[in-house]
């Protein structure tokens, strides 16, 4: 008796420990099995013009490649910075001084100020080269396609040092004002091997574009450019959009289009009507660029169906002074229709709307108990722009302890891209509750381009506008 006594005496501590683990052991299962709550907030968006990148109105500014030193372009380039009110430039660099010899190192040199300092200002740039400002194109563009191949080339080498801030190039460099008309080299043959040669030459991040949807299907030889291709993989298909300095100028876009319509499916060369062309835009500009200048008030450009056009074309950038008669047409025009923005002015309407414009609509998790604690949650985000984003955005999930103020931060594999001009895409991202401390957190979306490092800022309504909240999430 003795003996056993003692021996329960020695093994008492071991007794009292294991039902400390247990009891623990049953508390923590209670504790983590009570209910975990999601509530979402109230989502709204907002009538404020957002200011992000590679959208909008655009200042349109050129100049002319000379023997003159690169600080002359410098110098040139920060005036212009520190004028602009905004942030998107066209810049059309004339090579006419070089029409039949390569470009010197001066030029080059120009070349390559000129970036460097739209780049440091934060700017981001459209590029158009051209050997024509006067409408005399067959004068001053070379007499050989190698002299202009070797300009693509030579210019190319300086672009792709600036993909941060080069989003797209406009053309093949040839035509009266770069738009590819009247021109020695507007065959079949020689448009198809110059932006060959273009792509070829050209970082596959920089979109490329052609004057008219007939210019596009000629070099891709397709009606349908995405069948069976795939988008943003870098290869011509995918990069190739379109720029239209006579948009909603006309019924045909002053030449842009045809009065008849399609006669034969294999003639890529071929213009539609209007309402042809406008639905082939329908379906490629949800993938590559589409932008350019209005022209010519006429009842094209009237408001209304001026918004229409512009979103069934997903336009995302537009000239901001020109044709000054439809800009202050649209500045003179009261928005009517119930929404957010009744009674702002067409002009802030279509400035609100030219590309991509996020809002969070709706969330919710789901939880997976069974799965280790595991939940999904749900972003629905919707674009009410004219057209998506053609660069794909870095977002991420903010959790933050609103006890501690502690955050984790979620990457995500959210693809903004995909979110198309008038459309709204749910999209799901994973998270760990068993690696949550206990707390109330509240979770937040940010997205920013890793290309810029801007913020893309969201139009939801009274929130800051680059941190958008998305609901609170409590576990006991």
């Amino acid at each position: 008796m003795h003996i056993k006594l003692k021996k329960f005496i020695k093994i008492l501590p071991f007794f009292i420990c294991l039902g400390g683990f247990i009891t623990i052991g049953i508390l923590f299962f209670i504790h983590r099995n009570l209910p975990i709550q999601y509530k979402s907030i109230a989502y709204k968006e907002n009538d404020e013009l957002l200011e992000n990148p590679y959208c909008g109105f655009y200042e349109l500014h050129g100049f002319l490649l000379s023997e003159n030193s690169s600080s002359y372009a410098g110098n040139w380039a920060k005036q212009i910075s520190e004028e602009m009110s905004g942030q998107l430039i066209l810049l059309q660099i004339n090579l006419k001084n070089y029409s039949n010899v390569p470009l010197s190192d001066y030029a080059l040199n120009q070349l390559d100020t000129l970036l460097a300092s739209f780049s440091q200002s934060g700017k981001q740039m459209i590029l158009r080269f051209l050997y024509d400002w006067d409408g005399k194109g067959l004068e001053t563009e070379p007499d050989s396609l190698e002299t202009i191949k070797q300009h693509m080339t030579q210019t190319s080498n300086i672009v792709n040092k600036y993909t941060d801030h080069v989003f797209l190039l406009q053309g093949i460099y040839t035509g009266n004002y770069g738009e590819m008309n009247q021109t020695s080299y507007g065959s079949e043959e020689d448009i198809t091997e110059l932006m060959n040669h273009l792509a070829s030459v050209t970082d596959p991040s920089i979109c490329l574009s052609v004057r008219t949807p007939a210019h596009l299907r000629t070099i891709l030889k397709t009606r349908s450019p995405y069948s069976g291709e795939t988008e943003y993989a870098g290869t011509l298909y995918s990069r190739l959009g379109l720029y239209n300095d006579g948009m909603l100028g006309s019924v045909s876009d002053l030449g842009t289009y045809d009065n008849t319509p399609f006669a034969n499916e294999n003639d890529y060369t071929e213009k539609g009507t209007r309402e042809e062309e406008l639905e082939f835009q329908n379906h490629l500009c949800q993938y590559v660029p589409n932008g350019g200048e209005v022209v010519i008030d006429n009842e094209y450009n009237d408001l209304y169906h001026a918004i229409s056009d512009l979103s069934t074309m997903h336009v995302s950038y537009l000239n901001k002074e020109h044709d000054l008669a439809v800009i202050n047409k649209w500045k003179d025009t009261i928005y009517r229709e119930q929404n957010i923005f009744y009674g702002h002015t067409g002009y802030e309407y279509i400035q609100a709307h030219l590309g991509y414009r996020y809002v969070l609509t709706n969330s919710s998790i789901q939880f997976h108990p069974a799965l280790d604690d595991t939940a999904t949650l749900h972003l629905a985000i919707e674009n009410t722009g004219f057209s998506p984003a053609y660069r794909r955005f870095e977002t991420s999930l903010h959790l933050t302890n609103t006890d501690t103020g502690k955050e984790i931060l979620v990457d995500t594999d959210i693809d903004n891209r995909k979110i198309g001009g008038g459309d709204q895409c749910v999209f799901t991202v994973p998270l760990n509750i068993r690696d949550l401390a206990s707390g109330t957190y509240s979770l937040s979306l940010s997205m920013k381009d890793p290309y810029t490092k801007r913020s893309i800022q969201f139009a939801n309504q009274g929130q800051d506008n680059t941190i958008v909240m998305v609901g609170t999430l409590t576990i006991p």
